[in-house]
């Protein structure tokens, strides 16, 4: 338990919010490369132009080399399963390794989170009003209203299913995670003290809970979020032992492959995705050190993109078929092929310069104005 403590204590020093110290840049890189992965899958959206906000008939048709791509267009909503995960792990690195108080777990929490949530709600809001005044019907989502405007205000869209997402619809993830959060905050001293079995325990708990998935996806959130942080501890046990690191990642990989040849979603998401996806967190955490230079500076500089291009994708899909309907067809020019990888590049442009301009600075202040002495340039990665 003591050496276990210990190399978590080391990564933590490699990538801890507000040590002042470099990230996990791989992970981050993984973190965007899944937040990419979703922009595939929200593709269909250009062909939602009508008031029964229903997918194009022919939406298969116009999704642009989709013999090669069809596994991003068709299950690229799993990345926000691995989003859950690395938030696991990389919570675990830094906050099992050094202590801080509530305040300060909430201030980094908020100031991460809520600048840019506030700043896409509002041109969602905006856009969906010029839609409604155009079109005579919101795009996307329905739930158009006060209520559930008030609702994703406070990230509590998605705390209880209640028929659909609404304005910003990809928030509903990091809705879900909020409280996932605050109950990582509650055990953080039992996780750090218990061992495999517990910690198997508290997972185990979370799968159990999603019996109740019809009623909340928090437990979802969880059962991921924890896997990740068991992700942690195994990597800090192994340490240097090479190995058996390799001997275990293989397996994982035989595990998850079998998983996915088993068919189903249970079998997907209950043993392809912790095994995959947690062997490639595994895989990179090991090599982090020995990475190029310029390889985790790529994978850092893309890392930071992660959440805009998450929360940003919708505001801009919303603009351009505000400006293009109801006089040319959105879902015409998306299958383009000169398109797509445009719509990818002008996503990740955009979302760095969201990070530039919008978050990074929004996140400094706030957390100076918390903490007036803290040290800015905090790690972004968690």
């Amino acid at each position: 338990m003591v050496a276990m403590q210990g190399m978590a204590m080391g990564q933590a020093a490699r990538s801890g919010e507000g040590t002042g110290t470099a990230r996990m840049a791989l992970i981050d890189g993984l973190r965007a490369l899944a937040a990419i992965a979703v922009l595939f899958y929200h593709y269909m959206h250009f062909a939602m132009t009508g008031p029964d906000r229903g997918r194009y008939v022919e939406y298969l048709a116009y999704q642009p080399f989709r013999p090669w791509l069809a596994l991003l267009y068709d299950y690229g909503f799993y990345a926000v399963e691995i989003f859950w995960m690395i938030s696991g792990f990389v919570f675990a690195a830094v906050y099992f390794a050094r202590d801080a108080d509530t305040r300060e777990f909430a201030v980094n929490r908020l100031a991460r989170l809520y600048p840019l949530h506030m700043v896409t709600l509002l041109a969602v809001t905006g856009l969906q009003a010029l839609a409604l005044s155009r079109l005579g019907y919101t795009l996307f989502y329905d739930n158009y209203d006060l209520a559930h405007f008030a609702r994703q205000l406070v990230f509590a869209s998605d705390w209880v299913e209640a028929g659909g997402h609404s304005f910003n619809g990809p928030i509903w993830s990091v809705s879900v995670e909020v409280t996932v959060y605050a109950l990582f905050w509650i055990l953080r001293d039992p996780l750090r003290r218990m061992g495999a079995a517990g910690l198997a325990a508290v997972i185990g708990l979370c799968l159990l809970a999603n019996v109740f998935g019809t009623v909340s996806r928090i437990p979802t959130c969880a059962f991921y979020f924890f896997c990740g942080t068991a992700q942690l501890r195994l990597h800090a046990w192994l340490g240097r032992r090479e190995g058996l690191r390799v001997a275990l990642l293989a397996g994982a990989a035989i595990v998850g492959a079998a998983g996915l040849s088993a068919g189903g979603a249970f079998a997907r998401e209950v043993i392809a995705l912790p095994f995959l996806a947690g062997a490639a967190i595994l895989a990179l955490a090991a090599i982090e050190h020995r990475a190029d230079t310029r390889l985790r500076a790529a994978a850092q500089w893309l890392g930071d993109c992660t959440y805009g291009i998450y929360l940003w994708h919708v505001p801009l899909q919303l603009a351009l078929m505000v400006l293009l309907l109801p006089t040319y067809s959105p879902a015409a020019l998306a299958a383009q092929g000169w398109f797509l990888p445009l719509w990818i590049v002008f996503m990740v442009g955009w979302a760095r310069l969201s990070f530039v301009w919008v978050e990074r600075p929004a996140r400094e202040w706030l957390r100076h104005l918390a903490h007036p002495r803290s040290r800015p340039g905090m790690a972004a990665s968690v």
